[in-house]
């Protein structure tokens, strides 16, 4: 049985830690098997449990240091004997994958799951970081093009899309729906809108707002809902205020019931500036969700279709509020299922792809 040591932000919520869950529970447990480090306990933390992982959570490096950082991992390595060592932070894997080296772990694998730099964004010390991170690792993965390109610069990288988990996907009754639009106060006739997505710069939460603004002027009657948490999110409750939108936009905060939401969207609206993935789009297409995106977005993740649109964000507003009030058009089940299958997104075949780093 080959061990591999995963490393990743957080057991919360998002899109790292549900691609690992489903390749997780999709994974023969008598060829491999899975741990963790990680630096927020979360929901899925109690899962990995049940799947008999081990969970190590470490402080940020930025608050234990370098060199305490490395020792841990060193040590945790050499104490439970690890066959790969599989960092999933990108540009920040130097410190974990140095260790795994000084351990003598013979795979190690660098996997670039974004294309923008949310820190160390100083030029030369982001530099820096994606050489020695490349120079110490022995494989190289990207989740789609554009964050291979920018962690790994010109070098060959292997891309491993993020998977989707057909069998996780319940549909929900007309029923449930309407009870769901009760709960959350949602009015008969008004349009549901929604986003996923941490309160971070790269999310774009100015843009929706500004998006609910210029509905509200119109007269439409919508309901934008908010999915998750993060560092800006009372900027975002301030700008809705000043915006006077209070009434139109709904703050859920993290939920576990994002399929069900999601079917409830009439419309999912993504305008970051950047992703690595999205695999929240993935998710909408297979809940058969009319998604409005922004054209920086990588293409892997479009099922082709016809529920994704990209928009450019620098071009005229109305083009997205026009998206917005075009009619859903319901797709047949068989279709979704069928690109799934096509694009190689099931997540059994990237289970292989994935488990076949470590051979």
């Amino acid at each position: 049985m080959k061990k591999i040591l995963h490393i990743i932000p957080t057991t919360d919520y998002g899109g790292i830690t549900t691609m690992i869950v489903d390749i997780l529970l999709n994974t023969n447990r008598s060829l491999y098997h899975f741990d963790f480090v990680s630096f927020n306990k979360g929901p899925y933390h109690d899962i990995f449990l049940q799947q008999d992982a081990k969970i190590f959570y470490e402080e940020y490096i930025t608050q234990q240091g370098p060199l305490s950082y490395i020792k841990n991992i060193y040590r945790i390595i050499k104490q439970h004997q690890y066959d790969a060592v599989h960092d999933h932070t990108g540009y920040r894997a130097v410190f974990t994958l140095l260790a795994a080296r000084l351990a003598g772990v013979q795979c190690r694998v660098l996997h670039s799951h974004t294309n923008v730099a949310e820190e160390w964004n100083h030029p030369v010390m982001l530099t820096m970081l994606k050489k020695l991170s490349v120079f110490n690792a022995t494989q190289l993965v990207a989740c789609s093009k554009k964050a291979g390109e920018f962690c790994f610069h010109k070098k060959p990288f292997e891309i491993i899309a993020n998977p989707i988990d057909n069998t996780k996907i319940e549909r929900i009754s007309n029923e449930e729906k309407r009870s769901l639009r009760k709960k959350l106060k949602i009015q008969d006739g008004e349009l549901v809108l929604g986003h996923i997505g941490r309160f971070v710069q790269v999310k774009n939460h100015s843009f929706l707002i500004e998006l609910a603004s210029n509905l509200k002027q119109q007269g439409v009657p919508f309901k934008l809902i908010l999915i998750g948490d993060g560092p800006l999110e009372q900027e975002v409750r301030d700008l809705v205020k000043a915006k006077n939108v209070e009434d139109c936009v709904l703050f859920l905060g993290q939920r576990a019931d994002i399929i069900k939401l999601l079917q409830l969207f009439d419309k999912f609206i993504l305008p970051s500036h950047f992703e690595g993935f999205g695999i929240v789009l993935l998710e909408a297409q297979v809940c058969g969700t009319p998604s409005i995106v922004s054209s920086t977005l990588p293409r892997e993740v479009d099922l082709d279709i016809g529920l994704l649109h990209y928009l450019d964000l620098q071009g005229d507003i109305d083009c997205w509020l026009q998206q917005i009030a075009k009619k859903n058009v319901k797709l047949d089940e068989h279709i979704i299922q069928n690109s799934i299958i096509n694009k190689g997104l099931n997540v059994e075949n990237v289970t292989s792809q994935l488990c076949a780093l470590y051979m």
